[in-house]
């Protein structure tokens, strides 16, 4: 203890041996099915262990799980019997107040991790969730990050292809014309207003556009040759009016042409040009388009498109 009080690193000496295998074994059946192969493979991997368990050992450490309170059930699978935990006492406690920290936190940081985090962040939420006893709480936690609706496995597919800059073929469901084929050069995966998007060159329309990932109903097919992506960059000028309590904050693809009392010249660049529109809309009435012309005329038209959402045409 006092070598640990020094140098606040862990070894061999400070473990309980019997007790560090009884954690981990309890671990591995609470994670899935496992056989004494499975159980006696981890063991003998583990960075610190690196030690060949007999199976009569095991079946030891299984017999004090059971004895400590763990319910642990076999199923058979062809030749193989495989063990879990179907029950355990050991059980986890979340206060409203915890929870609502948790939330707080995660608001805070989420702005600034990656898709990989936001995955992880996804499978803690689901698993925490079930010691929440505040529905509502429990619902918020679950639906808390963007990709809660959306199957992990694809998301990490396409983090994978889009590292890659591959062509994919993908199952859409377009909101307007319902389900359908896309071939897709995969350049980004992106979080913007809350959501998961898949941005990349359309080659239908030879243009880079974004398609929100809950949409993707799966991936058809893959050339992982990289794609080449020459698509020019849209930019476009807009004013920002300042107010005392609500200042810009910049996003990556965004500059400071001019700043004074109560505006900012902002210039914003990116070859997803879906991606400025939201940018342009998510800032509302403390924002103008300058330039290009052309631009500024397809805001007004969706404006005035969604102002007939609610009110109706003017007659």
């Amino acid at each position: 203890m006092k070598r640990f009080m020094e140098t606040n690193e862990v070894t061999h000496n400070l473990m309980s041996f019997s007790g560090f295998k009884s954690i981990l074994i309890f671990s591995l059946l609470a994670e899935s099915p496992k056989t004494y192969s499975d159980i006696q493979k981890a063991l003998e991997e583990n960075e610190y262990l690196h030690e060949s368990v007999s199976f009569d050992t095991i079946r030891i450490y299984i017999n004090s799980l059971k004895e400590a309170g763990c319910k642990i059930e076999s199923e058979k699978r062809g030749k193989q019997t495989k063990y879990y935990i179907a029950s355990h006492p050991f059980k986890l406690k979340i206060s409203d107040k915890q929870a609502k920290s948790i939330i707080k936190i995660y608001k805070a940081i989420s702005k600034s991790i990656d898709i990989f985090d936001y995955l992880a962040l996804q499978q803690f939420f689901l698993k925490i969730s079930k010691y929440i006893a505040n529905e509502d709480l429990k619902i918020q936690i679950e639906n808390l990050s963007p990709l809660c609706s959306i199957n992990p496995e694809l998301v990490k597919d396409l983090m994978h292809y889009t590292n890659k800059k591959a062509w994919i073929k993908i199952l859409y469901n377009s909101p307007n014309s319902g389900k359908k084929e896309i071939d897709i050069a995969a350049d980004k995966l992106s979080i913007t207003n809350g959501k998961l998007y898949l941005s990349g060159v359309n080659s239908e329309y030879n243009n880079y556009y974004s398609f929100p990932v809950s949409k993707i109903i799966k991936i058809l097919s893959v050339n992982i040759n990289p794609a080449q992506l020459n698509i020019p960059a849209f930019k476009a000028v807009y004013e920002y009016y300042k107010t005392d309590n609500n200042d810009l904050e910049l996003i990556t693809e965004e500059k400071v042409l001019k700043r004074d009392e109560n505006k900012i010249l902002v210039e914003i660049s990116s070859k997803n040009k879906f991606s400025i529109t939201q940018r342009i809309l998510s800032l509302s009435n403390k924002c103008k388009v300058i330039s290009p012309q052309s631009y500024k005329e397809e805001i007004i038209e969706c404006l005035n498109k969604m102002k007939e959402g609610y009110f109706g045409k003017e007659k």
